[in-house]
């Protein structure tokens, strides 16, 4: 590969390790579509990074290629590349202090959002059809939101998650993007259980004050999309998440389950190697390892409850509308640090709950003065409807796209 094509590559959200232009049938579902892999899944020979050079150091080649990377590949799709990631996929933020940040191809200047940065940059850019990347607290949706791609965060469990470096296991799930509908559905034909039924929903449910959560512009764009999807939705009606009183912690109590989780997966390896991260992550890191069984036993208990109403909500089969996040991408460097809780607690309604949610990029927004600026809109439906989440994201997409 020569320096040129490298460069481009590496801006793309690419690593430099890794096999690339590697496929295994010229047949299949997914014949030619150029695939990008987060660098958390294992490729038979080779090493991952998982953003940290001391994970590198501390850990030798894989030797069985990881269950969703190898089903698309027997699908004959092309392996691009391996590309970036936040340090063990621990951030929303696109930046990594040691391989580099990944920039919004989408927005110039703008971060990508994380941790499944380099998959989003690489569909962005058009350097692949199909970004492979994970989702525990936001790391598809974030910036398939932020870059103006389709992506999927599934139902936790239904996609194999053998040979993937994980951070939170009752969290984890693999999702990908892709730049228009149906690919990503075509995507999920691979991957998802094939024997789920494929519904057809006809109601859509709204939280106003969930909706409330989109900011200035965003939350002025937002408020024009219920009307929007009239021609899809044969009704809407108003839920109560519970998120302005009962619920208001939500934030904290994926938090303290998530660093929970991360201590019980990570804790052997990070007290045996006293690896070095970046300061956000080693002050996540230290709060996951110093919680105590009270705190989780507090969120455990909220959890259950938030996912009984839920349940009790949207029954087996709605539909939720929502802001995917309160804003679009912020600027490379800039402190994010107060946008993570805001971004939690949207996040965390799928993660807490099971559900399948999909991003919609369908609402970019024009500033004057200003290039475009991608954004969205989430739908979410309850764990198992992932077929059904997906036929609807093409139906709401021709929908849009005719101004029906």
């Amino acid at each position: 590969m020569d320096s040129v094509t490298s460069h481009l590559r590496s801006t793309a959200g690419f690593c430099e390790h890794g096999p690339s232009n590697w496929q295994l049938h010229p047949k299949g579902a997914l014949a030619g579509v150029r695939l990008a892999v987060k660098d958390l899944f294992a490729v038979a020979g080779y090493t991952n990074t998982a953003g940290n050079p001391d994970w590198l150091r501390t850990h030798g080649p894989a030797t069985k290629t990881a269950d969703a990377v190898q089903r698309l590949m027997d699908a004959g799709s092309v392996f691009c590349g391996f590309t970036q990631t936040d340090e063990l996929a621990y951030a929303l933020e696109g930046n990594n202090e040691h391989f580099g940040k990944s920039e919004n191809p989408k927005l110039p200047g703008h971060a990508c959002g994380g941790s499944s940065m380099g998959s989003a940059a690489a569909v962005g850019s058009r350097w692949a059809d199909v970004g492979l990347g994970t989702d525990t607290g936001g790391s598809i949706r974030v910036p398939a939101s932020y870059c103006g791609l389709y992506g999927l965060r599934p139902s936790h469990g239904v996609v194999s998650t053998d040979g993937l470096i994980g951070l939170a296991p009752r969290f984890d799930t693999v999702g990908w993007f892709a730049g228009d509908a149906a690919l990503l559905r075509q995507v999920g034909e691979v991957l998802l259980p094939a024997d789920r039924p494929v519904g057809k929903p006809d109601t859509l449910s709204v939280d106003p004050y969930l909706m409330s959560q989109a900011l200035g512009h965003c939350g002025e764009a937002l408020n024009t999309v219920i009307d929007r999807l009239s021609g899809v939705f044969g009704q809407t009606r108003t839920v109560d998440l519970g998120l302005q009183q009962r619920f208001a912690n939500l934030n904290d109590v994926f938090r303290v389950l998530q660093g929970r989780a991360i201590a019980h997966y990570h804790g052997d390896w990070l007290n045996a190697t006293q690896p070095t991260f970046s300061k956000p992550i080693t002050e996540r890191l230290r709060m996951a390892l110093a919680l105590t069984d009270a705190e989780v036993e507090q969120a455990e208990s909220q959890r259950q409850a938030f996912h009984a109403h839920v349940q009790e909500q949207l029954g087996d089969d709605g539909v939720l509308l929502l802001p995917t996040t309160p804003s679009t991408a912020p600027k490379l460097g800039e402190d994010t640090s107060e946008l993570r809780p805001k971004l939690l607690t949207l996040t965390a309604i799928s993660g807490l709950t099971g559900s399948a949610q999909v991003h919609l990029p369908l609402m970019p927004l024009a500033r004057k003065h200003h290039p475009s600026r991608p954004y969205g809109f989430s739908l979410l439906m309850p764990s198992g409807q992932d077929h059904t989440l997906l036929r609807l994201s093409e139906a709401v997409t021709d929908a849009w796209n005719l101004g029906v």
